[in-house]
């Protein structure tokens, strides 16, 4: 197309839905899914043939049964109508594709700050120019909630860099002025985040809040008061999104897992204070005793209270007691490896974090865990402790796990506090990390 004017965000009008959209979103619905359109085609010439099948039928065979009966022309009434409302489903599924294309290519062409480091300076970024480099994770939020959301994110630090995610949060009370939201906006968890990359700021606030009222159209155009997030593949393809906070194992598990296999050998981060170095000393306590499958010791490491979502998802489905979860030593020779720390403010609470390789877990290649030959296996797992502070001790409150492998959506995982462990088995379709378009092609 050399010498012509092909501009691919240029709109372009769509007689079926009497709306125009980008010639990329057309192009791109075109390219994947050709079979909707010939099905909108054919059910919708069939609709036609049925209207028109008496007035055919007549013609074509004068001196045969009337075209006109009562039974003929119910029949095709029937045909029409089944046809028409098949086309119509066809159709709405259409425009809900191309409208969500429509919204993932506007939210390329919005732009983010990258943070400034020791050999170069703060940059402004397009989303569109991060695909095929980057994931993205974008959070609308009063000041409040986003310092929730970038705490419950900053405990899984290196696991953002796993899987190359950059996050980017817009304040939706930016030009309130009041001091708490000067504040907030000033503390420590965003400096830090920051400062180790992965927290990005909007490049123009007052577009990307246009860009989030326009997405939440049907919320009328607010975002709700605990806050709007959404996740973009490597392709730049929204691959989940919700209001309020992420789980953000479940995320990574799932929709953003690493880019590479994690390392067996990768060691501890370094402890920031002693605090955190007293948290990856309590973490270390539970490994050797899930190591050792000795559920006593695990039990005797957890504070003396049962935790909300364990009982919730024990009252729906079953709670293995750590006798029986440790029973046939599937966790002897278990390594962890990259363990990390974090403690809140006030320092009452802290998390910490690692990857699991069970002795049997595969390692190298593109599916499994760590970097050395090894047979067939589970791979590797995403782990998160929560610990309390009893008595200026770290005592264990909650310990998840979820799979943390390339190119792997995961189907389960495990929640578990001083009782036991319930395993989450997920249901329905699953398809390749950041479906369509993400992984690692």
């Amino acid at each position: 197309m050399a010498g012509q004017d092909y501009d691919l965000g240029r709109k372009e009008f769509d007689l079926l839905e009497l709306k125009s959209f980008r010639r990329e979103t057309l192009l791109q619905y075109s390219l994947i899914n050709r079979p909707e359109q010939l099905r909108i085609i054919l059910l919708s010439f069939s609709a036609v043939v049925s209207a028109c099948a008496p007035s055919i039928a007549a013609e074509l065979f004068p001196s045969g049964a009337d075209g006109t009966s009562l039974q003929t022309l119910a029949i095709a009434a029937v045909s029409t109508v089944g046809f028409a409302a098949l086309t119509l489903g066809e159709k709405s599924s259409r425009g809900g594709k191309l409208r969500r294309l429509e919204s993932e290519y506007a939210l390329g062409e919005l732009s983010a700050t990258k943070p400034a480091t020791p050999l170069a300076d703060a940059k402004s970024i397009r989303l569109v120019d991060l695909r095929d480099k980057r994931r993205v994770v974008a959070i609308t939020a009063p000041r409040a909630v986003l310092r929730q959301f970038l705490s419950s994110a900053s405990i899984y630090r290196r696991r953002l860099a796993q899987s190359g995610i950059i996050v980017v949060a817009v304040p939706t009370d930016a030009d309130a002025g009041d001091a708490d939201a000067e504040a907030a906006a000033d503390d420590g968890v965003a400096r830090v985040a920051a400062e180790e990359g992965w927290l990005w700021q909007p490049t123009q606030p007052a577009v990307w809040s246009e860009y989030w009222a326009g997405l939440l159209v049907a919320k009328g155009g607010v975002v709700p008061p605990a806050g709007a997030w959404l996740a973009l593949s490597l392709k730049g393809r929204s691959v989940a999104s919700g209001v309020g906070l992420p789980q953000w194992d479940e995320l990574l598990g799932t929709k953003l897992p690493p880019l590479a296999p994690p390392r067996r050998d990768a060691p501890a981060a370094a402890p920031r204070d002693e605090a955190e170095a007293e948290v990856l000393a309590a973490q270390a306590r539970l490994y050797a005793a899930i190591v050792a499958a000795d559920g006593a010791a695990v039990e005797a490491l957890f504070a003396a209270r049962d935790d909300d979502e364990v009982s919730a998802l024990a009252a729906a489905g079953r709670l293995d007691v750590w006798q029986t979860v440790l029973k046939y030593d599937a966790t002897v020779g278990m390594a962890l490896s990259g363990a990390d720390a974090t403690v809140a403010e006030g320092g009452g609470e802290a998390h910490s974090t690692g990857i699991e390789f069970p002795r049997n877990s595969r390692l190298g290649g593109g599916g499994g865990g760590g970097g050395g030959g090894g047979g067939g296996g589970v791979g590797s797992l995403l782990c998160t402790q929560r610990w309390l502070n009893v008595a200026g001790e770290w005592r264990l409150a909650q310990h998840r796990t979820i799979p943390y492998m390339v190119e792997t959506d995961a189907g389960a995982a495990l929640r578990c506090d001083r009782r036991g462990c319930v395993a989450l088995q997920r249901t329905g379709l699953r398809g390749a990390p950041g479906m369509p378009g993400d992984g690692m092609s």
